[in-house]
């Protein structure tokens, strides 16, 4: 009888250590507190968290880990009452197909980002007319462009998007998103492409989804860019 006792005694001290063990790995997870930011959302590819995201190179690859810091942008559904217009847009810290580190963060220029699809028609007929904006002479000389390869897939036409956006002579630095679209999801693209045009502190000044004609380009960036 003692020594069943003993064995009651043992089996719960295991299942007292185990559910210790438990909440400190939730505490550990969840940060060791039950509040959370509602200004700060961190998006990444739960299957790449051993990446680095501090600056250090990666294994080159078509889908890379993506690190977004900030509040979240709603998804646009009226580019002409936007409630994300004059709001912080979120650091988004990745890489580039090749490995190399990059980071969407202010810089003191405006910037657009431009997400794309490699299977998208549309993304396909815009990228020459951006190109050709820049050409022209006519894209403000201090606007930054940065792409972002996101919605790929392998079985559709174009892959590999490392491939696809040389094929396209893309002549800005792109990163590639997570497979879950994490930096898409943080800038709240609802269509491709996706442009988001930033002011120098890195505040969102219009976004616009789905292709348009270089005129066109011209008077969006033309109203929402000092002159």
């Amino acid at each position: 009888m003692t020594a069943q006792k003993n064995q009651t005694k043992f089996i719960a001290g295991g299942v007292a250590l185990a559910i210790a063990a438990i909440v400190a790995v939730v505490l550990v997870v969840g940060g060791g507190s039950s509040s959370s930011s509602t200004t700060t959302s961190t998006i990444s590819d739960a299957s790449e968290t051993s990446q680095p995201t501090n600056g250090d190179a990666v294994t080159a690859a078509e889908f890379q880990t993506v690190k977004a810091t900030g509040e979240m942008l709603s998804a646009l559904e009226d580019p002409d009452s936007d409630p994300a217009r004059g709001k912080l847009a979120p650091v988004v810290n990745g890489f580039g197909f090749d490995g190399a580190p990059l980071t969407i963060t202010p810089t003191g220029k405006p910037m657009l980002v431009v997400f794309l699809a490699h299977w998208c028609p549309h993304c396909n007929a815009e990228i020459p007319r951006l190109i050709e904006w820049k050409d022209s002479g006519a894209m403000p000389g201090d606007l930054e462009v940065i792409g972002v390869s996101t919605g790929a897939r392998d079985d559709a036409p174009n892959w590999p998007p490392s491939q696809w956006v040389v094929d396209k002579a893309w002549p800005w630095p792109v990163m590639a998103d997570s497979e879950d679209q994490g930096a898409a999801l943080a800038y709240g693209v609802s269509g491709y492409p996706g442009l988001i045009l930033l002011d120098g502190d890195g505040k969102v000044l219009a976004r616009r989804s789905g292709e348009a004609g270089i005129d066109a380009l011209k008077a969006w960036a033309q109203e929402f860019l000092p002159v």
